[in-house]
């Protein structure tokens, strides 16, 4: 990981802790300050975990390192999006998905192996992994924003799963086989489907549902 990379990452980190920290805060004191700070906190946090993405891609354009796509994934389940409340939780649990991956990728291990699959299929599980992650600090949080990234993950991954068994069905004959990890993706899918079946009035099983599959989602894509 190129230490550029790393600096920023850190940078998040520490913008991240201060959401959380300014987020109990406001909870406490009810203080419309205090709200929009977290707001502009949550930004700035997004825009370093935006540029560590974009370096670690420039450095491995394949995303054939774990950590790249760790970096990706950060990025997208950054916790941007409109305050509405003094809810402390909401606002700490939107935050911790991005922190865990920007904490992984900072301490976690280098992971040098190669992605299988070629760049393509890394790049959508990665956005696959970073919209699951967004959806799973809403899903904490009980947000009723939930709804948008816990859909985009369930298409893309219908698409990927869809477009895999294709190339796969038309290369070797048989629907599943080509590549390593294809079994956690598939179970991810699943797990995902599982979300959509459980009824909208039912939302903390929907999130606890969520969290489980994009827990499966995170792990099949940085393994």
């Amino acid at each position: 990981m190129p230490a550029a990379v790393g600096v920023f990452t850190g940078l998040a980190c520490g913008a991240l802790l201060t959401v959380m920290g300014l987020a109990v805060w406001a909870g406490l004191r009810r203080t419309p300050d205090l709200l929009r700070a977290v707001q502009a906190v949550n930004w700035l946090a997004g825009a370093f975990l935006l540029i560590g993405a974009l370096l670690a891609w420039w450095h491995d354009p394949t995303l054939s390192v774990p950590a790249s796509r760790l970096a990706l994934m950060a990025a997208l389940a950054a916790p941007l999006g409109t305050l509405r409340s003094y809810s402390s939780w909401e606002s700490v649990a939107r935050a911790l998905p991005a922190l865990i991956l920007a904490g992984i990728l900072l301490w976690g291990p280098p992971g040098l192996a190669s992605a299988e699959g070629g760049s393509l299929v890394s790049l959508a599980l990665a956005i696959c992994g970073g919209l699951g992650a967004r959806a799973m600090g809403e899903a904490l949080g009980l947000s009723p924003h939930v709804e948008w990234p816990s859909f985009a993950t369930y298409v893309l991954l219908t698409s990927l799963v869809g477009g895999v068994a294709l190339v796969n069905l038309w290369q070797r004959g048989t629907g599943w086989g080509g590549l390593v990890g294809e079994g956690g993706l598939v179970g991810a899918w699943l797990a995902w489907g599982a979300v959509w079946l459980v009824a909208r009035r039912s939302p903390r099983l929907r999130a606890v549902l969520t969290v489980v599959a994009a827990s499966s989602l995170i792990v099949t894509v940085v393994t």
